[in-house]
């Protein structure tokens, strides 16, 4: 059933680009959410298929999916709902950070604290932090009220992305490790877009649809790589 959900979601995930435009309705941001319940499904039956994935681990996982979940629904909400974009903007980022966070505590609960992991990922977010404090000139980019958020938001991101190439090098590449980290980079590639869509001082590239076609591509290959990772864990 996971490979099944997988299949579906990304079907529905193609009708979903082929209507997402820069103009969001509600039937659009309601298409958004169902494929979202998709990539939960299909963690949730990857773990279900998988006698060697711990409980915990498909729980954390389907937990931070369906935070995931809200934060599609969230930031596709502040263009329906221009007057209120400032609150669903930040309710985005923050249901996406609470995600990540569940997302640390569930590679934690299968690989337990290896040292040489967590230094790599405090590393890399070091790394990724140092150039997004100094990348607004260089991105052409402008976060204004939001940078708050935003770094708050990188940062776990970037950590969370880290801690997941740490336990691919400390694992000596295990299997769930490199199809997890390659989600996680996924996630920080779609983010990467994201924040010239929402961000960018030209008001053009902020309604280029390649990009938002590119941003929701790179977002949803993520997201269901992160929930078929579960059905490769082994024992």
């Amino acid at each position: 059933m996971n490979f099944v959900f997988l299949g579906i979601g990304l079907v529905l995930c193609v009708i979903f680009l082929s209507k997402r435009t820069a103009k969001v309705s509600l039937s659009v941001a309601f298409l958004k959410a169902v494929t979202s319940m998709c990539f939960i499904l299909t963690g949730l039956f990857s773990f279900v298929a998988n006698d060697n994935c711990p409980k915990i681990v498909g729980a954390l996982v389907a937990v931070a999916a369906a935070w995931g979940l809200l934060g599609d629904i969230a930031l596709d909400l502040k263009y329906v709902f221009k007057k209120y974009e400032e609150q669903y903007l930040n309710a985005g980022f923050s249901c996406f950070l609470v995600g990540h966070i569940f997302y640390c505590f569930a590679m934690y609960s299968v690989y337990g604290f290896m040292p040489k992991a967590y230094i790599i990922g405090v590393v890399i977010a070091a790394l990724i932090m140092v150039f997004i404090s100094f990348s607004e000139p260089l991105l052409k980019v402008k976060y204004g009220k939001f940078k708050p958020i935003t770094m708050i938001y990188m940062a776990v991101l970037s950590f969370t992305t880290g801690l997941s190439v740490g336990y691919v090098n400390a694992t000596d590449y295990d299997l769930f490790a490199v199809i997890i980290a390659v989600g996680f980079i996924l996630f920080i590639l779609s983010d990467a877009v994201l924040s010239g869509i929402y961000f960018s001082l030209d008001e053009k590239k902020r309604k280029k649809r390649s990009d938002i076609v590119l941003n929701h591509a790179l977002y949803y290959a993520a997201q269901f790589t992160i929930g078929i990772s579960l059905y490769f864990i082994k024992g």
